[in-house]
């Protein structure tokens, strides 16, 4: 009798422990966070380039949640990795984070890991000193910031070694739930993919007239210094076609693991592609002629979006954002009215994961709402941008306002934009909306006075 009755209990408690057991699963998802270098915003199919060849990515796309208004926090990559790791804007650090690190604000790393989570961060680092590239480091287990240095030449692009390494971490910690950084360097100079990849690509003749503007005006860049537009597109598109490849990759290995439906992978570049540069090698006799120079394979496409890296336009700082959650992040879906930033990241994990934290001691928003198709996010804080130099202009994104504030003197012109109605920041209306205009420089004014005065590093060095 007593054997059938403990029999008769284990039989009853045991289905509900596998569902407590399932609902700590949810409650922990696995996360992965496919970080490009420089890819623009419409680098991508699912974004509207007319030749990019990245299936994957649009695959991943149409099984989650597409964002059009994502920003990046930063204008180049270490202040755009601040962001994103610490929910804090990158001009309120003293020291430059890539040589100084976070100091003593915490990382959704470490939030992560002391909730249970096996962290790992593989690829580029540019978050502090080299270092700090070790066991512990902002509550990561395992940091392999050198992967991914050399190529492969004619059998993988670039970021396979990085992506294998994230893959294999995958595997070690299938049991969950686990975090990881995946950041690799395609597509920062210097753009020079096996020739493997590039043949892909070989009889592709660009036709100008299916890009927006703000890329024509990069074509004729790329002309005006020797170029070949078609030449240096296939270069670029072969090196974006690697990314895309090795996302695959390890989209299918999650898949072979039985491990997809409880991870959320997000996707994101840090920031807009790089402009067409003269590096100063001249070839030929006349010492004019300029041939195969990597600096042209720049060939990044921000859409219709003004301006790329190096600059507060949307060009520079309005990046691709997909989230992908099986059966919780509504697939196939866009959302076109949200306003997030690099800085939500941080909040919006925690709240997804069960991590409390103080809003109040972060810049960002919970988003979560938005990216589990619960409603549009409506920001209650605005955007701001500024890089750590004191003298460095400012920007400020407050509803359907952007206003580039110069703070100081002849730096730059202030400049006020109705971004839901001119997305491409074609005309400057601060004359017509001073209210508009006094009302976000006195925002602007009252951060930037708040911000550190002995900021010890002003060049990014990220070029």
């Amino acid at each position: 009798m007593k054997f059938s009755y403990w029999l008769l209990l284990a039989v009853v408690l045991a289905p509900l422990s596998a569902l407590k057991a399932a609902d700590n699963a949810v409650d922990k998802p696995n996360i992965i966070f496919l970080l490009a270098d420089d890819s623009g915003y419409a680098d991508f199919g699912c974004y509207g380039h007319p030749y990019a060849r990245t299936p994957n990515i649009d695959k991943l796309a149409s099984e989650g949640t597409r964002f059009t208004q994502f920003y990046a926090t930063g204008v180049t990559c270490c202040p755009t990795r601040t962001g994103l790791m610490t929910s804090k804007w990158p001009a309120s650090y003293s020291t430059y984070p890539a040589n100084g690190g976070f100091a003593d604000r915490v990382t959704i790393t470490e939030l992560l890991h002391k909730h249970g989570y096996a962290t790992g961060h593989f690829g580029k680092w540019h978050i502090g000193p080299e270092d700090q590239t070790k066991s512990g480091t902002y509550g990561i287990d395992v940091i392999s910031a050198a992967a991914g240095a050399a190529k492969k030449k004619n059998t993988a692009g670039r970021d396979a070694p990085i992506y294998d390494a994230a893959i294999q971490f995958m595997e070690q910690h299938k049991d969950g739930p686990f975090y990881i950084n995946v950041w690799g360097h395609v597509s920062h100079h210097k753009v020079d993919p096996p020739k493997s990849y590039i043949d892909k690509f070989k009889d592709l003749v660009v036709d100008e007239s299916k890009f927006a503007e703000p890329m024509r005006e990069k074509f004729a860049a790329c002309k005006a210094l020797g170029g070949n537009v078609s030449e240096h597109m296939r270069a670029y598109l072969a090196d974006i076609h690697s990314l895309d490849e090795d996302v695959g990759r390890l989209l299918n290995r999650l898949d072979e693991l039985g491990l997809s439906d409880n991870t959320i992978v997000v996707f994101s570049s840090d920031q807009g592609s790089a402009p067409i540069r003269d590096d100063g090698k001249k070839t030929g006799s006349n010492n004019k002629e300029k041939i195969n120079d990597t600096r042209l394979n720049a060939m990044g496409y921000n859409g219709i979006y003004r301006g790329g890296k190096h600059g507060m336009f949307e060009g520079g700082v309005r990046v691709p954002w997909i989230v992908r959650w099986p059966g919780h992040v509504p697939a196939n879906r866009v959302d076109e009215k949200s306003v997030i930033s690099g800085a939500d990241f941080l909040p919006t994990l925690c709240a997804i994961a069960g991590v409390k934290i103080n809003a109040s001691d972060f810049d960002g928003e919970d988003t979560s709402a938005a990216w589990l198709g619960k409603g549009d996010h409506v920001r209650t804080k605005p955007l701001l941008w500024k890089t750590s130099s004191v003298n460095s202009d400012a920007g400020i994104r407050d509803g359907q306002w952007k206003l580039i504030y110069p703070t100081r003197k002849n730096r730059a012109e202030l400049a006020l934009y109705d971004i839901e109605n001119d997305r491409s920041e074609s005309e400057n209306i601060a004359s017509r909306h001073p209210d508009v205009v006094k009302k976000l420089s006195s925002k602007v004014q009252s951060w930037v006075e708040s911000l550190p005065k002995d900021y010890i590093k002003t060049d990014d060095n990220d070029k």
